[in-house]
């Protein structure tokens, strides 16, 4: 009995404490109504205000995190089910409070659960890798307010699809679409934005091409047009409201043949057109926006802000400067022309000069087209002639061509448009003079982060029609053959047939000969084959450029060309021979690089005037026959990667520029020690038997001496240039530091690789003079290296590195420290330390520090330290001492990964400031901690002044281990 007594009681509480609860349900049920009540309205508000911070976080090339999505979804969830709650309490009983009040009090607990859940850090959004989100290029927008609002207004609107921005040239559409563009970025309700431009010369397939660019997508060039288009429309449908931008379109077409989706309401999509014809967005049934001229105001403060407020002062010049651009009648092409043209000019007389020549020039022309030639050809005649042949030489390129800026120099100096001046050097200096020049006064315009420069279509055209009968331009139009024979007129000086896609000439050619004709520029063709007659037509031929086609031979009848003086073949690989060429004694410069070419040229050592020869990368020339080079005088460029015999080119006096390979360190220093010092060197020393890749340097002013796969002893006597600036040792063996490399004579060293040198045990002697200019170390697989710098005397080396910018160590298994205390290194920015599988520290005391006994902070510091990284160190134990810190005032990014003994992180980071809520500031410049797991991160110590910093930097976090999950 006694044992069923105890259950009884257990059965009979438990029935107690139930009925106690169902009895406080009953009893405070209007409470508990309460609660859900405000539960609910709290969460209720919670939401809101996240969708409303979402709505402001949430624009173009943002997402919103998954976690905040999750919870959004558990929101609705829930007040979902309090909704159903809500609908039994209205219609309950009040016997039955005490089960519903249960009912009530759960949904309570879940509501708030969820709204506790709500705690993002860092914000609600990450990066959205499926756009492409790319911010234009282009000067400030002065004007053009309303047009640049209609458009915007177009776009976020659900009216219209298509837009058609038409205006004349120079009105600023580009300019317009550019700045449109940008703001959409900002917003959240396109996916992509794609910008395409599309030039005079229509091109489906190019088209097609460079919108599945855009979209990092490839067709294939082996594919017709259609299928083409039906697989851009594929990809096209994939994207779902994207904006696609078509700037410079100069006739209609049709989208389904180009396979450009019909933009509607329903797929989002819009689509925009530039275009100087009113017609054209018309026939394509567009949403018309035509941008007008600029009023006055617009035109005198974008005037301004090119010329300069400085000139306004004088009430004279500024009355003087508002009829000059009046005169311009609200062209901004125009009005940024004038003002690069009168930038700096102070004289009155030069003002009313200027307005007396574009009044002249305009007063009997009625188009705006013509005012805009006048005010471009009025820039044009301020110039000097030897200038203003260099810019009618650019419209030889297609339009919309990037020119690299050293090509376009490379090519004046062929067509003898720069003065001789005794050398490369002077004469590559005048024409950056020249290219400046240009830029400046609004002629050519800089491409952005490239060193390149392009032609305005307008001056292109204006240079067209100053040269329409000494021109024949038809670059980059799609020929498939020559232009008809009626457009070669006999007095044509210049030919410009580049780009095209001219695969045969004809046999015989009706045309008369062309007596004036002195360039002829057939590059980047298709070229097969050229007949013998060819080259008859031309008996006065100066330039001919033939490279990147695909001829096996050339013509015979070239050899008569005796007054050719610049023969290219740049890239014809097919190209196995040349013909005899002595009779071209006029010949000043030879460009063969990259050709399939298999010997020496027959007759080349009888070219005395030959001043540049290119033979870089013709790998099928195995022999150099003896006497090839040594005649050749007057040689200042030569590019040849087959190693050489020193005594073909030690009697090159006038050299200034080479490029090319020596199979000992005794013929190169034959070379540098026996002769004047060169502009530009790019030198290799390596076996005649080295098949490994060499890679040479073809950096503008490159000083580079590399040594590959060779023996150095230690008693060599190397001599290198004393301002060699890049010095690379590979693969070499017997070398234990630079000294035995001859680098005491190096006064200028900026960069310097040592890789798989396996004897090295330090780089650089005691008291070295070029650790001061040093600004790039890398240190690759160098299993003996123990120091960097082999210093007995820590003094010896204060003041080293000042200069350093870069380091970069990695697979050296001996090395202990990597810096010493008393180096100077203000201007440190990068450091790169992987796999050194002894390194113990970074930053180790000097013999002074450790004299002394202060135990106060010691500050190491870098101040303009972007990235560190450090990267499998296993036996790293410390940054720097226990008492030191690396005070860092903009450092960027952090990689510490498989350092397992590192137990403290000495990093002091000023700019790392925190709002009152406790998270960094806007203004903090880290944006990347990378480690290798979450449970090193725990252990591992991080102070900074009075606060834990590990509790800052979380949103900054990235670990290995999660990734690989």
């Amino acid at each position: 009995m006694a044992e069923l007594i105890g259950p009884i009681l257990d059965v009979i509480k438990l029935i107690g404490r139930n009925a106690s609860k169902y009895l406080k349900y009953q009893k405070k049920f209007t409470e508990y109504v309460d609660d859900f009540n405000q539960a609910q309205a709290d969460l209720r508000a919670k939401e809101a205000d996240f969708q409303q911070q979402l709505k402001g976080e949430h624009h173009f090339g943002k997402m919103p995190k998954q976690e905040v999505e999750r919870w959004f979804e558990k929101v609705e969830q829930k007040l979902g089910h309090a909704q159903h709650v809500e609908d039994k309490i209205s219609k309950g009983k009040y016997l039955f409070r005490s089960c519903l009040g249960k009912l009530v009090d759960e949904a309570v607990q879940a509501m708030k659960e969820v709204h506790a859940e709500g705690n993002f850090s860092g914000g609600l959004v990450v990066n959205d890798p499926s756009t492409i989100a790319v911010n234009l290029p282009t000067p400030e927008v002065v004007g053009a307010t309303n047009v640049r609002e209609e458009i915007y207004q177009y776009l976020m609107g659900d009216a219209v699809e298509s837009i058609g921005v038409w205006g004349m040239g120079g009105i600023g559409k580009t300019t317009i679409m550019k700045d449109v563009h940008n703001r959409l970025l900002k917003e959240s309700k396109f996916k992509k934005l794609i910008w395409v431009t599309v030039s005079e010369v229509f091109d489906i397939r190019k088209l097609q091409k460079d919108i599945a660019s855009q979209l990092e997508r490839n067709l294939s060039d082996d594919e017709n047009t259609i299928v083409r288009a039906g697989k851009l429309s594929e990809m096209l449908k994939g994207q779902m409201r994207y904006v696609l931008i078509l700037d410079d379109v100069w006739r209609s077409f049709s989208l389904e043949d180009v396979g450009i989706l019909e933009p509607t309401t329903n797929n989002g999509c819009k689509l925009v057109l530039t275009t100087r014809s009113e017609r054209v967005v018309e026939s394509m049934g567009f949403k018309k926006v035509k941008v007008p001229c600029f009023s006055m105001e617009e035109a005198m403060n974008l005037f301004l802000s090119k010329v300069g407020q400085d000139m306004l002062p004088n009430p004279t010049l500024e009355s003087l400067m508002k009829l000059a651009v009046r005169e311009c009648d609200g062209l901004p092409l125009a009005v940024v022309t004038l003002a690069g043209c009168m930038r700096g000019k102070c004289d009155p007389h030069m003002w009313e000069n200027a307005i007396d020549e574009l009044r002249g020039y305009i007063r009997n022309i009625h188009y705006m087209e013509d005012k805009v030639y006048g005010c471009l050809k009025f820039s044009y005649d301020r110039l000097q002639g030897i200038d203003q042949d260099c810019l009618l030489y650019c419209a030889l390129y297609p339009e919309d061509h990037e020119i690299y800026k050293d090509e376009i120099i490379e090519k004046w100096m062929e067509e003898g448009l720069i003065d001789e001046m005794g050398s490369r050097k002077a004469m590559e200096g005048s024409s950056h003079s020249i290219l400046q020049k240009l830029e400046e006064n609004c002629l050519l315009e800089r491409v952005q982060d490239r060193p390149c420069i392009k032609m305005h279509d307008l001056v292109r055209d204006m240079a067209l029609h100053i040269t329409r009968k000494r021109f024949l331009v038809k670059a980059g139009m799609q020929l498939e053959e020559l232009p008809n024979e009626e457009e070669w007129g006999e007095d044509l000086e210049k030919v410009s047939l580049m780009q095209n896609r001219i695969s045969t000439i004809p046999q015989m050619m009706k045309s008369p000969k062309f007596p004036k004709l002195t360039t002829l520029l057939l590059a980047w063709n298709a070229l097969k084959e050229i007949p013998e007659s060819f080259f008859d037509h031309f008996p006065n031929l100066k330039i001919l450029d033939l490279s990147h086609n695909c001829f096996e031979s050339l013509a015979n009848s070239m050899s008569s060309l005796e007054k050719l003086t610049v023969l290219l073949l740049r890239g014809c690989s097919d190209l196995k021979s040349l013909p005899c060429l002595p009779k071209l004694q006029a010949l000043k410069k030879l460009d063969l690089g990259c050709s399939g070419i298999e010997e020496i040229p027959q007759g080349l050592e009888m070219l005395v005037n030959l001043r540049y020869l290119n033979l870089e990368r013709t790998s099928h020339i195995t022999e150099i026959p003896t006497g090839s080079f040594s005649k050749l005088c007057r040689l200042e460029y030569l590019a040849i990667h087959s190693v050489l015999n020193v005594e073909e080119v030690r009697e090159l006096k006038k050299l200034e520029v080479f490029e090319g390979r020596f199979s000992n360190v005794g013929d190169m220093s034959m070379f540098v020690g026996q002769r004047k010092m060169l502009y530009q060197y790019s030198i290799v020393v390596c076996p005649q038997s080295y098949h490994q890749f060499i890679r040479f340097s073809h950096s503008a002013f490159a000083k580079v001496i590399k040594f590959q796969g060779i023996k150095i002893n230690r008693g060599d006597a190397i001599t290198l240039p004393y301002d060699i600036r890049q010095l690379h040792v590979k693969d070499c063996h017997g070398v234990r530091s630079l000294n035995d490399v001859g680098l005491r004579d190096a006064t200028d060293l900026k960069r310097c690789l040592l890789y798989r040198c396996d004897e090295l045990e330090f780089v650089f002697p005691s008291k070295c003079d070029q650790l001061q200019t040093l600004e790039s170390l890398k240190l690759k697989e160098l299993p003996n290296l123990k120091f960097i710098v082999g210093v007995k005397d820590a003094e010896s080396s204060a003041g080293a590195f000042s200069s350093l910018r870069r380091i970069t160590l990695s697979y050296c298994g001996k090395i202990k420290k990597l810096f010493s205390a008393d180096w100077v290194l203000s201007n440190l920015e990068e450091i790169n330390v992987t796999s050194c599988r002894e390194l113990e520290e970074i930053i180790t005391e000097s013999k002074k520090e450790g004299l002394g006994s202060n135990n106060d902070t010691i500050k190491f510091t870098f101040p303009k330290l972007r990235r560190l990284r450090l990267f499998d160190l296993v036996q790293l134990k410390g940054i720097c001492k226990e008492n030191g810190v690396m005070v860092c005032d903009f450092l960027q990014s952090i990689t510490i990964c498989d350092c397992p003994k590192l137990k403290r992180i000495p990093l002091y980071l000023p700019q790392l400031e925190i709002d009152d809520e406790g998270e960094l500031s806007p203004s903090n410049s880290l944006d990347r901690i990378l480690l290798n797991n979450r449970e090193w991160w725990e252990s591992v110590e991080w102070e900074h002044l009075n606060f834990n910093v590990k509790n800052v930097v979380r949103p900054l976090l990235f670990f290995l281990d999660d990734a690989r999950q």
